[in-house]
């Protein structure tokens, strides 16, 4: 494996106006009636009804999840591990999103007038016109973006240092990156063994003996899962590999009707998927032993 040859880092960012403002007067009135302290709380307003942000909110809500979905964690300052198995599905998935924002924002903008007349109304006394922004403003308000970078690579930080500084410099960045792929490839284990446990409580009984009720997403999120862990799987992690198609063979490919009480529910399968279910689970269990450990096995 060649990090700076087969990944790069990526990081999403989100543009959002809250459509909230804190009032200082309100504020200082509430605590004032209340006899307590100035600094006991902030009123803070919702300038616009909330469903006028409801469909935006959503697009952006799952342009986070699928950017932590199909990426790796990486460093603390946002930027996570895209392997370029996967570059193709992120940038597609998320210039997707990135143009449905627009034309949620463009619907947003064109509703803007209608929406604050009826503010007015709501606010009542509190309405102030000065706490919201033109309309030329908001089309730089709301958006999704994503900057792709290289990896670092530890020759590109010695260049100007003496021999020994270089050879500890280097090894500390090169100890830095091998801690960061375990906790990645730690990452993919941690995903898919939640997924498959979350199927074994799911396919247990009520006290009465009755089957839970799941919705189909508890096999869609499983099949999601096992399409993207392949494609993030840098490493070439053979135990990861084998697991992720035994889950998918195994539980994936299973209609959820047949798991539960419907016209095609069928015990049988339920029982066998859940027994499936709890051995896997323990394999994915068992990976959280040695530290570093699949690394070894994948070299």
């Amino acid at each position: 494996m060649d990090l700076t040859r087969d990944a790069m880092l990526v990081s999403l960012r989100i543009n959002n106006w809250s459509g909230r403002r804190y009032d200082r007067e309100a504020s200082q009135d509430v605590t004032a009636r209340n006899d307590a302290d100035p600094s006991a709380g902030r009123f803070n307003k919702r300038l616009l009804p909330k469903t006028a942000f409801a469909d935006m909110t959503k697009t952006m809500s799952k342009a986070r999840t699928l950017h932590y979905e199909n990426s790796l964690p990486w460093d603390d300052t946002g930027a996570r591990l895209l392997t370029v198995a996967n570059y193709d599905h992120y940038t597609a998935t998320i210039d997707e999103l990135s143009e449905q924002l627009v034309r949620e924002r463009n619907v947003f903008i064109a509703e803007y007038g209608p929406n604050i007349d009826q503010a007015r109304i709501g606010l009542g006394g509190l309405f102030r016109i000065e706490d919201y922004p033109s309309q030329d403003s908001l089309r730089h308000r709301f958006a999704i973006r994503y900057r792709i970078v290289p990896v670092p690579d530890a020759e590109h930080f010695i260049a100007d240092l003496a021999a020994g500084d270089a050879d500890r410099v280097k090894r500390d960045i090169e100890n830095l990156v091998q801690e960061r792929l375990e906790d990645a490839i730690t990452d993919l284990y941690k995903r898919l063994g939640e997924a498959v446990d979350h199927v074994v409580q799911r396919l247990d009984v009520d006290a009465e003996g009755k089957p839970l009720i799941f919705r189909n997403s508890l096999i869609g999120n499983i099949r999601d899962l096992v399409d993207i862990v392949p494609r993030l799987n840098i490493f070439g992690d053979q135990r990861l590999a084998q697991l992720c198609q035994q889950v998918k063979d195994r539980i994936a490919s299973v209609d959820p009707d047949e798991l539960r009480p419907s016209s095609s529910f069928n015990p049988a399968t339920r029982q066998r998927v859940k027994r499936d279910a709890e051995d896997l689970a323990a394999k994915f269990a068992g990976y959280f032993a040695p530290p570093g450990a699949a690394l070894k096995e994948a070299a």
